[in-house]
């Protein structure tokens, strides 16, 4: 049966930014709609496996700041309540990180969503938005699920999909990875148990035992040098089988889940045969889905640059901030490389950078929003999403006509404490 629904806003993707995006909708005083294609909320945390939020501080050399605040904070609350956060923790190169319990993090979000009385579905995909006779006005999204087609109008519209879908399918420019043939690499995130606590993972070691399985027949390993770190005492995290995703098709997307499972699989009979401590160490999970970073980036109004990044650069529209650094993960063999914040400051992130070029009533939101490649290295990380998801869902909400009232938007995030 085909079900139809009026809203104001309507937000594609219930990820960090999605569920920001949607409760600043509601907290504005209108009605919203959030919707997920996967079975919980949660977005990469829950679906494939990466278990950190990165940019909620400012780097740590000293004493790391929280920036985001707003709905992102609501969520560690709750976390704080159910058990599972207890502050940061530093990286080898002093970024701040939040290690999340999986689980956890999906009843965080459905707590959260319905404390603010915001409607969300799951195992519903956005398949086709309906425009206006002049292509320039969202005015309804085509969806389905298991049950058939439903179609949900609205008069706003928030693409936080993490692969700018929506903007996409209504035609919004937009450009793919660094718009050069190149993207960042995908991951997938392997969890391990059965690993002896007191086994350390420097990378130099790392690379060093990956250098000898390639050498000794292995065929079917990416990176030879990548981070692993203890989730529990006798639990690991691995980010290192890698991948990169040159387009979003059915084709290129199944053939790079069964490589990085693939790879998962190889990698942890090198561990069982070169590291001491782990001979009976077993894969846990690795993600329903791999982990996409740089897919497509939607065209706006104004597009965030590398330079406003690492100079900290203040804008005039501010809605949120960022201070997460540059980190381009290029290299399908070696680490990340990063690029840090001058003085470990913030940069704060426009208005404009949310505002789809070419639709009158479509906002983006997380790592979809107008930033170039390197910019984009820093913006993509989910801290970041729930700040700019909250800005994109109050812009949203308040938009009307052609107007934009950037100070009203701001006076807004203010009330939902936001940090802009």
């Amino acid at each position: 049966m085909e079900l139809r629904k009026n809203y104001d806003v309507i937000v594609v993707g219930g990820g960090a930014a999605g569920l920001a995006a949607a409760i600043g909708a509601k907290e504005a005083g209108v009605s919203c709609l959030l919707i997920e294609r996967n079975a919980s909320l949660g977005g990469q945390v829950t679906s494939a496996n990466v278990a950190n939020y990165c940019g909620f501080f400012t780097r740590g050399r000293k004493e790391p700041r929280q920036i985001v605040y707003g709905v992102g904070n609501e969520v560690l609350e709750e976390l704080r309540k159910m058990g599972y956060y207890n502050g940061y923790t530093l990286s080898s190169v002093k970024n701040a990180i939040i290690p999340l319990d999986i689980e956890a993090t999906k009843v965080a979000f459905e707590r959260v969503a319905e404390r603010h009385e915001v409607d969300f579905l799951l195992h519903c995909r956005v398949v086709e938005p309906i425009m206006d006779k002049n292509g320039k006005t969202i005015t309804s999204v085509r969806c389905v699920d298991d049950n058939g087609f439903c179609e949900f109008n609205a008069r706003a519209f928030v693409d936080a999909s993490g692969d700018a879908t929506l903007g996409y399918l209504a035609g919004a420019p937009c450009r793919y990875g660094d718009g050069k043939g190149g993207a960042q690499m995908a991951t997938r995130i392997m969890r391990i148990d059965h690993v002896d606590p007191s086994v350390k993972f420097p990378p130099d070691e790392i690379e060093k035992i990956i250098l000898r399985a390639k050498a000794e027949g292995y065929q079917h390993l990416s990176k030879e040098s990548g981070i692993i770190f203890h989730t529990h005492p006798d639990t690991v995290g691995v980010v290192l089988p890698s991948v990169e995703v040159l387009d979003l098709s059915a084709k290129t997307l199944t053939e790079c889940e069964v490589d990085t499972r693939r790879q998962c699989q190889e990698y942890l009979e090198v561990f069982r045969k070169y590291v001491p401590g782990m001979e009976n160490c077993r894969l846990v999970w690795a993600g329903e889905r791999l982990g996409l970073r740089d897919t497509r980036h939607l065209e706006c109004e104004y597009t965030i640059t590398g330079d406003d990044v690492l100079n900290a650069v203040k804008q005039e529209d501010s809605i949120a901030r960022g201070a997460w650094p540059c980190e381009m993960h290029l290299d399908k063999n070696k680490m990340a490389s990063y690029v840090f914040v001058k003085d470990d400051d913030y940069y704060e992130i426009p208005l404009r950078s949310l505002k789809v070029k070419n639709l009158k009533n479509l906002w983006a939101a997380g790592r979809g929003i107008g930033a170039d490649p390197m910019a984009f290295a820093s913006v993509r990380v989910m801290g970041i999403g729930f700040a700019t998801g909250q800005a994109a869902g109050v812009a949203a909400a308040l938009w009307k006509n052609e107007s934009g009232d950037v100070d009203g938007i701001r006076r807004e995030l203010l009330r939902q404490n936001a940090r802009i």
